[in-house]
């Protein structure tokens, strides 16, 4: 017999002196995976050649929004590693995509499917629980063949023991066809049939009948381009942050300590409201997705040199350099990583010489202190004696006072269980008394910021106060000037309408946030009045949660809302 035209697996052969239909299938079956395997390795380095392609652009725009010619101070093992990078966050957000794109289709067919079937059972005057049964039985069938699709990819182990996923697949396809055959009347609707054809149309428009090859390149394309535009954006969002940090507009509540820093490069939130400072709540999946958000944004680190901190942007490493932006200057530099240490530390002689100092000291200090711990042993030792025949007098009055105390124990269990539910009762009135104050403070809240106009908000503030976590607290000596020096400036131009809007992250309950923040606006408002502004010109108020990726979350908002003339 001649194999011509198509065979039963719907493939066309193309070789007629093949003379039998199982030989023609095996040969275009053979065919087919030499042509996979010479195609792979050629997209495969198309692809590596394309990641090097969009890594070196990425690198080159990202890093010139801060004016900085990336090629300059990178090698060829930074672009390489940069190619890498790119690459698996490209990968990354493509296959994202794709399961977004298939959960998306996947619901919309199952629905599909619901309203299908329930529509042909309208007419059968089916009972309730029969009809959800066949609804039921659809919906399985429809997502098995879904489920087909990725479990037919697994390979059996081995020809004895085949893989369990397989094994279940067929142990749960043959009681959807029990459950078929008892449920379906004679002139009933055949749920395998309908979930088999919507099937087919699901196939078609998550395959896109076929084309997925164009369409994962026409992904990548629109996934890179996303990717410089919004790489962009946050790079322009973090340049002005770290230049407001630098005019004073953003500063800590707290000032940082010199004895908590590092010889070196520290970091900080500033700018930046996914570094958290509760470790022991790790929630894994958002730290995933913020580790991918952050991909495209710097940290703000400290330069702790001399007694100051210098606030800068860490833009990252090569392989020779350390690259910077000073938001100060409004300039990038450069760093070589062998004069690194001359940045944050002299590296004299006179601090070797300190540390000899400091470990004679120790040394005598120590000396100092054995010959004291042997005179306290001496010293324990005569008081281990005087200790042991108080012990022995004491033991008869223990035995005296037992059980007058367990007299009074059970009267004292007998009126704590009285008292308890006196106690019970009212914690539920305090309870349902506080219920009605939050109520009533939150109205009063919203009241208080619908007088306020929305050209108020949309004004940039003047300053911005940031806090730690679950602080209320002005503590820094300079953030206090600052305030001062703000509040000179309003006495001066006679401002009359100044709002002070406090904010907290969303961790946490919703009221005890907005206590929170009402709290942090509390305090800035008590300083501004203490540097000689009019309290009938300040307007506190606390907005509870803040989900702002531009501003620190945790934060007091100073803006001057005075009409003009």
């Amino acid at each position: 017999m001649q194999c011509e035209g198509i065979t039963r697996a719907g493939y066309r052969c193309r070789n007629r002196a093949l003379d039998d239909e199982i030989f023609c299938e095996v040969h275009m079956r053979v065919n087919r995976t030499y042509n996979l395997a010479l195609l792979v390795p050629f997209l495969t380095t198309l692809l590596l050649c394309y990641f090097f392609v969009f890594g070196l652009f990425f690198e080159t725009l990202h890093y010139g929004v801060f004016d900085l010619n990336y090629l300059k101070y990178a090698g060829l093992t930074d672009l390489l590693i940069s190619m890498f990078r790119t690459g698996g966050m490209l990968t990354v957000v493509v296959l994202k995509l794709w399961v977004i794109y298939a959960v998306i289709v996947g619901i919309i067919f199952g629905i599909w499917l619901i309203v299908s079937v329930t529509r042909k059972t309208s007419h059968k005057h089916l009972k309730p629980v029969r009809r959800l049964k066949i609804i039921g039985l659809s919906l399985g069938i429809f997502f098995l063949n879904i489920l087909h699709r990725f479990v037919v990819l697994v390979p059996k182990r081995n020809r004895r023991h085949p893989s369990q996923i397989l094994v279940g697949r067929e142990h749960l396809a043959l009681s959807l066809q029990r459950h078929k055959k008892a449920l379906a009347p004679v002139d009933g609707p055949d749920p395998f049939q309908a979930a088999t054809d919507i099937y087919r149309r699901f196939l078609a428009v998550s395959t896109f009948n076929n084309h997925r090859f164009f369409v994962t390149i026409l992904m990548l394309a629109l996934a890179s381009s996303g990717s410089i535009i919004y790489a962009g954006h946050e790079a322009q969002k973090m340049r002005k942050c770290i230049i407001q940090v630098a005019d004073k507009k953003i500063v800590p509540a707290e000032e940082v300590p010199a004895s908590s820093l590092y010889p070196g490069l520290n970091m900080s939130p500033l700018c930046q409201n996914s570094l958290s400072d509760l470790p022991e709540e790790v929630d894994v999946s958002d730290k995933f997705r913020r580790s991918l958000t952050s991909f495209f944004t710097f940290p703000v680190v400290l330069l702790a040199r001399t007694d100051e901190t210098d606030p800068l942007l860490y833009l990252g490493a090569t392989d020779r350099f350390e690259l910077f932006f000073n938001g100060k200057t409004r300039l990038p530099f450069s760093v070589p990583n062998e004069n690194l240490e001359a940045l944050y530390g002299n590296g004299d002689a006179a601090s070797s010489g300190r540390l000899k100092e400091l470990e004679t000291r120790l040394d005598d200090g120590i000396k100092k202190m054995e010959t004291r711990l042997s005179g306290l042993e001496e010293m324990a030792q005569r008081n281990g004696k005087a200790i042991g025949m108080l012990e022995k007098s004491t033991e008869k009055q223990r035995a005296a006072n037992t059980a007058n105390l367990e007299r009074k124990l059970l009267e004292l269990e007998q009126s704590a269980e009285e008292s308890g539910f006196i106690l019970a009762g009212l914690q539920q009135g305090l309870d349902r008394i506080g219920d009605v104050l939050n109520t009533v403070e939150m109205d009063h809240t919203k009241r208080i910021v619908g007088t306020i106009p929305d050209s108020c908000w949309q004004t940039s503030p003047h300053m911005v106060v940031t806090f730690k976590v679950g602080s209320t607290q002005v503590t820094g000596a300079e953030t206090k000037e600052l305030i001062r020096r703000l509040a000179t400036d309003y006495t001066v131009k006679e401002s009359r309408f100044i709002v002070i809007s406090g904010h907290s992250d969303p961790s946490g309950s919703t009221f005890d946030n907005y206590r929170l923040s009402r709290a942090r606006a509390e305090e800035v408002h008590a300083l501004m009045r203490d540097a000689g502004i009019d309290s009938s010109a300040l307007y506190m108020i606390g907005r509870g949660e803040d989900h702002s990726n531009s501003l620190p979350r945790r934060r007091v908002e100073i803006r001057d809302c005075t009409p003009a003339g």
